[in-house]
């Protein structure tokens, strides 16, 4: 089974994309932080992480930019997710991650998902 970590602050989207990707044969764990999503990384194994950028306290491109450093955690795939796109000017343009808008489609996330994880395989 693919499991994927979705980290957001708001519930409701949280709630959205578990039922949308377990429908989907994903397993979703769902942190509403960055701090129980370092928790989540450390009991599971991931293969994919898709986070929101603008979160109160450490927002996702910290998180990403953490995670990128991290030997144990650097080569999952992330996606980056957010109603402003105007956030993305703080990564480097040579990063692997994509960027998908909120709302969320989920056929095309869902989408992009399998093809990234094909693309690792």
């Amino acid at each position: 089974m693919i499991n994927i970590l979705f980290i957001d602050d708001d519930s409701n989207s949280g709630l959205m994309a578990k039922l949308y990707l377990e429908r989907n044969k994903f397993k979703v764990y769902v942190a509403r932080d960055t701090t129980r999503a370092r928790n989540l990384l450390g009991k599971f194994h991931f293969d994919l992480i898709i986070s929101d950028i603008g979160m109160p306290g450490e927002n996702g491109i910290e998180f990403f930019k953490w995670l990128k450093k991290e030997e144990v955690h650097k080569q999952i795939p992330v996606f980056l997710i957010s109603a402003h796109a105007s956030n993305l000017d703080d990564l480097n343009p040579k990063t692997d991650v994509e960027f998908f808008e909120k709302p969320l489609f989920f056929p095309k996330l869902i989408d992009r998902i399998n093809k990234k994880l094909r693309q690792r395989n």
